[in-house]
């Protein structure tokens, strides 16, 4: 299955959950190699085991974090059908930089994953096609670009359109607060 990097910000108890949950996983593996070595099987025969049993029982975090996305995506709001991205639209949604609005105020975290192609093709389209309307109010208005002077009524306005918008960090965001692993645990 091919796959496509995709580099977003999520929220730091985010990322912190899913550092601890891969630091689980790892004392879990640990143990379970230990438990077939006292069973009586060699260290090699405990490797291959516990390989076979890691994609269902430890998956990894690009794992998880495709399988939110998924379901994020099948949610009503952003499932679609959509048009698909013109070459354009796909080439622009490729480049790293940030969406239009004020800053969330709230501790944030890089990541990097390697997502499924087609997923991330799905992510990026459910994003563009959703935000494509209050994106273009935004430009019409001369509300979007760096060192933009604006009024009060302006960034308000701003701010209004850009809550508005789903980038792709956001709906990995929502993805994770809605099915990551601490909510799945809870």
């Amino acid at each position: 299955m091919e796959k496509t990097p995709v580099t977003v910000m999520i929220y730091a108890y985010q990322a912190g959950r899913l550092g601890l949950m891969k630091r689980q996983q790892a004392m879990e593996q640990k143990a379970t190699l230990e438990a077939l070595e006292n069973q009586g099987n060699t260290r090699k025969q405990a490797r291959i085991i516990v390989a076979r049993m890691r994609p269902v029982e430890w998956p990894s975090l690009e794992t998880v974090v495709a399988r939110a996305v998924e379901q994020r995506l099948d949610e009503q709001d952003l499932a679609g059908p959509w048009p698909p991205l013109t070459e354009t639209e796909a080439e622009e949604l490729a480049l790293s930089g940030r969406w239009p609005g004020p800053s969330l105020g709230i501790s944030m975290s890089q990541r990097n994953y390697k997502l499924p192609s087609d997923l991330v093709t799905r992510l990026r389209t459910a994003a563009w096609r959703v935000s494509e309307e209050p994106l273009r109010e935004l430009n019409a208005r001369g509300l979007v670009g760096t060192g933009l002077v604006l009024t009060e009524a302006e960034r308000e306005k701003r701010d209004e359109l850009a809550a508005l918008l789903y980038p792709v960090p956001r709906i990995v965001r929502e993805a994770l607060a809605r099915y990551g692993p601490a909510v799945a645990n809870e």
